[in-house]
Formats: structure tokens, sequence, C-alpha cells
């Protein structure tokens, strides 16, 4: 993992993408937040009923988590988020975190990506998420915006 990954966000409100796109997701269910950094999409979630476990390296808000090396969370979840952070694993990490994300869904299961240019972060596009997940149906997907809502069939 880049040691240098993210400045931290200081906003306490979701990302807008989560926000608009909340109507693609199940109205109730299990939620892992992958990269959770201060919680403000967990909040939102738990906020709006889901039962929300919420994963980070630095693990000031949630399950200190090293991704990469670290396993995730067991269960199968109904709602998956990676907003922010593949960018900041490098491509074997990135590749086995997809494969555990995988492993964690069930057919249905929503996985929203957010991906954006940061100077630290490895190289890594959208469309090359998605096609490390077989069998995932594109909701919806934003390659100029490095944006994409997977459903699992």
């Amino acid at each position: 993992m880049n040691d240098k990954w993210c400045v931290r966000c200081n906003k306490d409100t979701p990302t807008p993408y989560l926000r608009e796109n909340l109507k693609h997701f199940p109205n109730c269910g299990k939620v892992l937040d992958v990269g959770c950094g201060n919680g403000r999409n967990s909040k939102f979630m738990k906020d709006k009923g889901f039962d929300v476990t919420s994963i980070d390296m630095a693990g000031d808000f949630g399950v200190k988590t090293i991704l990469g090396k670290d396993p995730l969370p067991t269960g199968k979840y109904d709602v998956i988020l990676a907003n922010y952070i593949l960018m900041f694993l490098d491509e074997k990490e990135r590749k086995q975190l997809l494969a555990e994300v995988n492993e964690k869904s069930k057919k249905g299961t929503i996985f929203m990506v957010e991906l954006y240019s940061a100077k630290d972060a490895y190289e890594c596009n959208i469309e090359d998420v998605a096609n490390c997940l077989e069998g995932w149906e594109k909701i919806r997907f934003a390659k100029a915006g490095g944006k994409c809502i997977l459903r699992k069939e």
C-alpha cells in the first residue's frame, strides 16, 4: 500500500455519488465500508438503517485493517463501498481485495467504487476494476469520472 495514501477528508457528509445513487441499493442489509476514512459514508448508511462494518488502515473510525494484508471481516454483505481507496493499493493488493470483495458478496450485492487522481496514487482505472470482477452487472459506470456501481449476478 502506498504509505502516502490520502489526506484525510474533513467532510462529514457522504460522497455525492453515494447520495445520488442510493436508489440502486437495497432498503436495508449489511454494508462493508472499505477504507472508511472518517466514517462519513458509514454514518450515512447507518442513519439509513443499514448494519455497517467499517474498516480503515488508520483505525480512527472502524476496525483497523491493512488492505492487501489483513483479511476482510467475515460474513456476506449486501453493499460494499470502496470510495477513494483502490488507487492507493498496488496491483497485487487491489486484485487480492477485489477477490475478497467477490468472496464476501452474494447474488444481488452492490459494489460501489469511486476513484480519483492523486499524485501519490498507483495507476488504477475503473475499467480494470470492473473487469476484475466476473459475473457483475454494471448498474452505473463513468469511465471519465472513475466511478461505478456493480451488482453481483
